[in-house]
């Protein structure tokens, strides 16, 4: 049986690597978006985590709320289970692009696997956002659309829902209230029958590169045909319709699952770097069935672009094609690129540069989580996966400090010794040496930058007042709990 998992997290910052999921709110429906079941799960902050005050005063979690919630490894398994429940297809608002991430990671590091529930089991993966674009563009009559004060529309789940009443049963920000709105919005889309299920199979794998490769060739550079198609991404913003013609360029030769696309509606960017050779522009990179969703390139829909885009298109066409060799050798570049390796990568981030377990970690992983918790400690010690061991021995410090001590994890000691690290100047870095780094080449948020944050949002208050008194109880706890986060039992005795 298909059904939809609507689901939505709060976080503790926006690092999906090293941040963690705190609340997890979802609603399993079937497809014709009746209610089956719900659960909401709250997650005790680990103790390795600095909490951004940003994302704080954004959801406001309570430490009351918090204290209460179960161990990260236990939720880990419980939203795993949940999300590889065969026929799953899990569906959030700007899950692709945030939720899904944050997943990827804890079920990673808690050594679940971080892709099954994308592929396995008959389940998938859809995201409401890109959704909603797609109906803002070409269907904008199936309800009111919020605007801000400057005019521009938004695509923001709390302003459609206001806009729109939607019954929801919490504040906005908080995960279960922003799930009820996803449902309620997929309920008017899926009013509009044919477009509803148009949208939906842009998240099929099989259907989008099938959809792709169907579209003809229709402009030429030198004596190569490219294909010119529209994108449809929030990121593209209200100033350009949600709306970017683009030019399919090729695929990826080391990363298989790349498509490469260049956007025309930039100016600017088609100049030579005169140090490389080749034009200074990043290129998008798109997945099967991901966030980004690709239209033929139609007069019907042409006219939804913006009348600057369009002429824009036109001009970076003309520079493209009047310089070929030019062209040719910038993406000749980009279909090469290899994503740097990262050296002393903490092992948290480690997903995308380790890649998939092997079977022999696989067999060790499965020994971990069918021992008894009172037995793990001594189950990890005999594995041979350095990665593996790693992980596990981070899962009882984090989770089980009764049965294995901080204190007998040294590695795990160091990490929180890193974290304890304030910020000399104002670049808002670590020491060198303190850095834990992430898999974009980023580092773990510590102590000395939430301190740094909690003074700027203060003095920005003092300003312009603007917090309410649930916000500012909350920056409070906030910058207590950081100042003793690794006060004690950091160091080894």
């Amino acid at each position: 049986m298909k059904t939809f998992l609507f689901y939505d997290v709060e976080t503790s910052g926006l690092n999906p690597a090293f941040d963690q999921i705190l609340t997890f709110a979802c609603i399993r429906t079937d497809l014709s978006l009746t209610e089956i079941s719900r659960e909401l799960i709250t997650i005790q902050l680990r103790r390795d985590i600095v909490p951004s005050p940003h994302a704080f005063i954004t959801h406001c979690l309570t430490i009351d709320e918090l204290k209460h919630g179960i161990t990260e490894y236990q939720a880990a398994q419980q939203i795993h289970k949940l999300f590889n429940t065969p026929g799953t297809i899990s569906f959030g608002y700007n899950s692709l692009g945030f939720d899904d991430e944050f997943l990827r990671f804890l079920f990673y590091r808690n050594l679940l696997d971080p892709y099954s529930h994308q592929y396995a089991n008959q389940c998938s993966r859809m995201d409401m956002l890109p959704v909603t674009a797609l109906f803002r563009v070409f269907c904008d009559h199936v309800m009111n659309w919020p605007h801000l004060e400057d005019g521009r529309s938004s695509l923001k789940l709390e302003l459609i829902s206001d806009e729109n009443q939607f019954t929801t049963s919490g504040r906005a920000h908080e995960a279960m209230n922003d799930v009820e709105a996803v449902i309620e919005l997929a309920r008017i889309f899926s009013r509009e029958k044919d477009i509803w299920a148009y949208a939906l199979d842009f998240f099929n794998k099989t259907k989008d590169v099938l959809r792709i490769n169907a579209l003809k060739k229709e402009i030429r550079v030198g004596n190569k045909p490219f294909r010119i198609c529209l994108m449809v991404s929030a990121s593209f913003g209200p100033k350009n319709n949600y709306l970017a013609p683009v030019l399919h360029v090729g695929e990826s030769l080391p990363y298989k699952n790349q498509s490469l696309w260049l956007r025309l509606d930039r100016e600017g960017v088609f100049k030579k770097n005169e140090e490389s050779g080749i034009y200074d522009l990043f290129v998008i990179r798109k997945r099967p069935a991901d966030e980004l969703i690709v239209l033929p390139y139609l007069d019907r829909f042409i006219r939804k672009l913006p009348l600057a885009s369009q002429q824009t298109s036109r001009e970076n066409l003309e520079k493209i094609q009047s310089d070929p060799d030019l062209f040719f050798k910038t993406i000749q570049y980009h279909l090469e690129y290899k994503y740097p390796v990262i050296p002393d990568m903490d092992p948290d981030a480690a997903l995308y540069q380790s890649g998939f377990f092997s079977s022999s970690e696989k067999k060790e992983i499965s020994k971990f989580h069918g021992t008894k918790n009172s037995e793990k400690p001594i189950v990890c010690e005999s594995f041979t996966s350095i990665r593996v061991k790693t992980l596990a021995r981070r899962i009882l410090s984090r989770n089980f400090e009764d049965l294995f001590p901080i204190h007998s994890n040294s590695e795990y000691v160091d990490h929180l010794r890193r974290l304890a690290s304030s910020i000399p100047g104002s670049n808002g870095q670590g020491n060198q040496g303190d850095q834990i780094k992430g898999f974009r080449n980023d580092m773990k948020y510590i102590s000395g930058q939430g301190l740094v944050h909690i003074k700027e949002i203060e003095k920005q208050e003092k300003k312009l007042p603007q917090l309410t008194r649930i916000q500012k109880d909350i920056l409070s706890w906030l910058k207590i709990y950081i100042e003793n986060l690794f006060v004690s039992g950091v160091e080894a005795p």
